[in-house]
């Protein structure tokens, strides 16, 4: 899969879709879901304004060929190889926040409580929208060489958000079909807006759905494999492009039945509540491993610790690919820039090392 490149390096695209692929790249790729502007302009040395909010409709706001060409200032400074284009369903929440458990999980102060709630408020935008997917090939027009990764949620994300935790919990007990009404019409338009995506040129597809917080998951096995799971399994399985699932928290518990999606790789394996080395060992004959440099230590160490912990990353969880690296969630405007250099030093130092 590699490319004839002056330097007979893999152009950024193909090392992160060989990494997918669990091969080993020239080395090992580095994603990111969102780079914080604040935190992108110090490490570039220039302005970077990317809009990284959502329309109402779920769409990007910002116009496609700025989007891509705002990031692309990012992966050249750093050597990161993707780029983010948001595809996300609307949410109808009065608000989202973090969580408050020490997790980067944010929650939703959830409109859709009631099936009456949700027959009078959920109405999605047309997946083929003109307007989205001129924006959207305008991105793919003008992302070069990097990995263009459509982000989406399958499903599950979207509904606890839209719902709230309270009343989510409620449903659970009283009314479980409305949690699958709620889940399966987002997943049906997911199933949608997917392949206009990859017919536009997407290379990854990027599903963020936070079900787990610190403390563990939303839900049990059993309620996520008879409410949540054969109807994402069913939408994943038509994707023609890698998919990479997300969830914040500790997903320990629900590991085995996420890997059922046929996912190519996990995300991102939030490192105070899961052990990245523990879930290689588990699950890399299955899939990519994608994380996990602790984001409160980019805050908070020194560079010379990020560059032990990036080595460490590469050396055991980079051992005979299927490894992407990247923060344990995203890089935010409150981390050192320095500590975000060293990250990108200490990848570019041990490009050997994936070898081993």
């Amino acid at each position: 899969m590699k490319a004839a490149h002056p330097r007979g390096q893999m152009l950024p695209r193909e090392r992160v879709l060989t990494a997918l692929q669990r091969g080993t790249p020239d080395r090992v790729p580095w994603i990111e879901g969102i780079v914080g502007n604040g935190i992108a302009s110090a490490v570039c040395g220039e302005p970077v304004n990317v809009d990284w909010s959502v329309a109402p409709d779920g769409f990007s706001r910002q116009p496609g060929a700025e989007l891509a060409e705002e990031q692309k200032k990012v992966n050249r400074a750093l050597g990161k190889d993707n780029l983010q284009f948001c595809a996300f369903a609307p949410i109808f929440a009065h608000k989202m926040k973090k969580s408050g458990d020490g997790s980067p999980v944010l929650v939703g102060d959830g409109m859709i409580r009631t099936r009456g709630d949700f027959e009078r408020l959920f109405k999605l935008p047309s997946p083929e929208d003109r307007g989205f997917v001129a924006n959207a090939r305008e991105f793919i027009a003008h992302k070069g060489d990097d990995c263009a990764c459509a982000c989406v949620r399958l499903g599950i994300g979207a509904t606890l958000l839209s719902m709230g935790l309270e009343a989510f919990a409620y449903a659970m007990a009283d009314d479980p079909q409305l949690i699958s009404d709620i889940h399966d019409a987002y997943a049906d338009w997911t199933a949608k807006v997917v392949p206009v995506l990859e017919d536009i040129g997407f290379d990854v597809i990027w599903a963020f759905d936070d079900v787990a917080f610190n403390s563990g998951p939303v839900f049990s096995p059993q309620f996520y494999r008879e409410r949540i799971l054969p109807k994402e399994k069913k939408i994943a399985a038509t994707f023609t492009k890698p998919l990479i699932t997300h969830s914040d928290g500790d997903m320990t518990p629900l590991l085995d039945c996420w890997l059922e999606l046929g996912q190519a790789a996990i995300h991102p394996i939030q490192p105070d509540v899961m052990d990245i080395e523990a879930v290689k060992a588990r699950c890399g004959s299955r899939v990519a491993i994608v994380g996990n440099i602790f984001m409160a230590d980019l805050v908070q160490q020194q560079p010379e610790q990020i560059e032990a912990q990036v080595r460490r990353r590469i050396e055991i969880i980079g051992r005979g690919g299927g490894y992407i690296i990247s923060s344990s969630n995203s890089l935010t405007d409150d981390m050192k820039p320095e500590n975000v250099r060293a990250m990108a030093r200490a990848i570019s130092v041990a490009r050997d090392s994936v070898a081993g």
